[in-house]
C-alpha cells in the first residue's frame, strides 16, 4: 500500500511539468519533469544562461530554481516561462529580443521581462520574440525588419508591445523573421517575412 501512494504522488508531480526539448540556432535547451532547465552547445552570446560565455559540450543546469514550465531558443537567445506566469530570457540582445526594456550585448544569465504574471506561451524566431498571455491577447518585440512583430510597423521593440486588440489568440509559432499563429475560432494568421 505504501509503494503504491509513493508511486501515485510522483505521477501527480510529474504531470505538473511537461518534459521539452527545444533547439535553438546553436543550442540546445531542455526543460526536465522536476521543473529544472538545462541547456548545451554554443555559448558566446550566454544563449545558456548559466552566467558565462563557455561552449559546452555536455548539459549544465540553469541556476536552481525549479520552477521552469515552459522554454523556447532563439537564434542566440533563450526565453522560458515560469509556473509563476513571469517571463525569464538571456543571452543576445542586439535587437531587443530580450524584452527588457534596453538592447545589451548580452546576458548571460536569466533576467525578467517585466513584471507581469499572466504569460502562458512563448516562441522565439531567429531575432523576435512573441508572447501570449492567460487573457489571450499576444504580444512582440525584437526584430521587426520584415514586420514579423505583427504591429503595422517595421521598428523594432525593445519591450513588449500588443498586437492588434484581439483576446481570442490560443497558440503563437515563430521561426527565422516569420510568425504565425492560431485563434480561439480556429483561424490562422501570419505576418512576417514572405519572399519565399
Amino acid at each position: 500500500l505504501s509503494l503504491v501512494l509513493i508511486i501515485a504522488i510522483k505521477s501527480g508531480d510529474a504531470e505538473a511539468v511537461t518534459p521539452q526539448i527545444e533547439a535553438g540556432d546553436l543550442h540546445t535547451i531542455v526543460l526536465k519533469l522536476d521543473g529544472t532547465l538545462w541547456a548545451w552547445g554554443y555559448n558566446v552570446e550566454g544563449q545558456l544562461g548559466d552566467g558565462t560565455q563557455e561552449i559546452r559540450a555536455f548539459p549544465v543546469k540553469i541556476g536552481t530554481d525549479t520552477n521552469w514550465s515552459f522554454v523556447a531558443g532563439g537564434g542566440y537567445f533563450t526565453i522560458a516561462l515560469k509556473s509563476n506566469g513571469t517571463l525569464w530570457a538571456w543571452g543576445d540582445d542586439l535587437y531587443g529580443q530580450l524584452g527588457n526594456g534596453s538592447p545589451t550585448n548580452s546576458e548571460y544569465s536569466p533576467v525578467q521581462i517585466g513584471t507581469d504574471t499572466n504569460w502562458s506561451s512563448v516562441a522565439a524566431g531567429a531575432f523576435h520574440t512573441i508572447a501570449l498571455k492567460s487573457n489571450g491577447t499576444l504580444w512582440a518585440w525584437g526584430y521587426n525588419a520584415d514586420g514579423q512583430l505583427g504591429n503595422g510597423t517595421t521598428t523594432n521593440r525593445t519591450s513588449p508591445v500588443q498586437i492588434g486588440t484581439a483576446t481570442n489568440w490560443s497558440s503563437v509559432e515563430a521561426r527565422g523573421s516569420h510568425t504565425i499563429a492560431l485563434k480561439s475560432d480556429g483561424t490562422l494568421w501570419a505576418w512576417g517575412y514572405n519572399a519565399d
